[in-house]
């Protein structure tokens, strides 16, 4: 059974017979200061991935499983510091493909282009590599696909699943076409940057493009892990993997779904419906917004998610 959540104007209510609890405190009010330790990649499933952690490795794990051609950097520190603030050990990683991870020669990947559970396997692999039994697994877009799959073929892993701006079904997926040179591009220019990620952004909050120019700086041209082909690559294996939707029923992680009533990527319409297909999941809808977690939607969110965590 599906309990939905819908949130408005910074408040979640409940509109089933679960009222959502919270243990966040104040996340508005903290301030943290993580720093990233130098880490060498791990080999996971034949490639090197480059990952970051924050916190104490002997606390709960938290992964995070990051976007369709996106470095790990797109997880932004007013996302992730509240998780760590909260007492949990959080993961982020590259991956193939893109950033400071291997990345697939475009001849290779002809004759053998990977799938989403490729990189589900590839994230299993930097689980057991880092000695991590079970984790909380959160996928944003492609990135919850991976946790579906993971939650799906490999359970044994799975604390709770939050499935964020994603689908369970390749032919949901809407992408305008017209900006494909320029991600083919070495380095996409800065404006390209912005213009995408402001297209995808809903009404409700003004597209803030301060995070976005600093993953371009930091992602783009300091550690130059843009990978032009891999766009293509990642949406390959969205292509390749199909529906999950048949699968879904096999969840048995305590599970939600959030979704903006404005994505301009994945239709709302499709996340209420896989979510109900997914036997212990709650869902949350965020008014206005888009294919994005705002910094001013993410209190709710993280709210919303400490709540599912308290469930195991």
């Amino acid at each position: 059974m599906t309990t939905t959540l819908l949130e408005n104007q910074g408040k979640v209510r409940s509109l089933g017979k679960v009222q959502a609890k919270t243990r966040v405190k104040s996340l508005d009010k903290i301030q943290m200061k993580t720093q990233v330790k130098p880490l060498d990649k791990i080999q996971t499933n034949g490639r090197n991935l480059h990952y970051e952690t924050f916190g104490n490795p002997s606390d709960p794990a938290v992964l995070l499983i990051c976007d369709l051609a996106s470095q790990c950097l797109s997880w932004f520190p007013y996302f992730y510091e509240p998780i760590v603030e909260q007492g949990y050990y959080v993961i982020r990683f590259d991956h193939r493909d893109i950033g400071l991870s291997d990345w697939v020669d475009p001849r290779e990947w002809q004759s053998n282009p990977y799938s989403i559970e490729d990189m589900a396997k590839d994230t299993i692999g930097l689980l057991d590599a880092l000695h991590i039994e079970k984790a909380h697994i959160i996928g944003a877009s492609m990135g919850g696909m991976i946790a579906q799959r993971i939650a799906i073929s490999h359970p044994t892993y799975v604390h709770t699943l939050t499935s964020m701006l994603s689908a369970a079904e390749a032919s949901k997926l809407k992408f305008n076409l017209s900006l494909l040179p320029a991600f083919d591009a070495f380095r996409p220019p800065l404006e390209v940057h912005l213009k995408f990620w402001s297209m995808l952004a809903g009404t409700r909050y003004p597209f803030d493009c301060k995070p976005y120019q600093d993953l371009y700086h930091e992602g783009f041209v300091t550690r130059q892990g843009y990978n032009p082909q891999c766009f293509i690559h990642h949406l390959a294996a969205v292509q390749l993997s199909g529906t999950r939707l048949h699968e879904l029923g096999r969840i048995q992680a305590p599970t939600m779904v959030v979704h903006g009533t404005e994505d301009p990527l994945i239709s709302e319409a499709h996340a209420s419906v896989y979510a109900q297909e997914i036997p212990k999941a709650t869902y949350l809808a965020l008014d206005g917004v888009g294919h994005e977690i705002p910094e001013p939607i993410a209190p709710t969110v993280l709210s919303a998610i400490f709540n599912l965590f308290s469930k195991i």
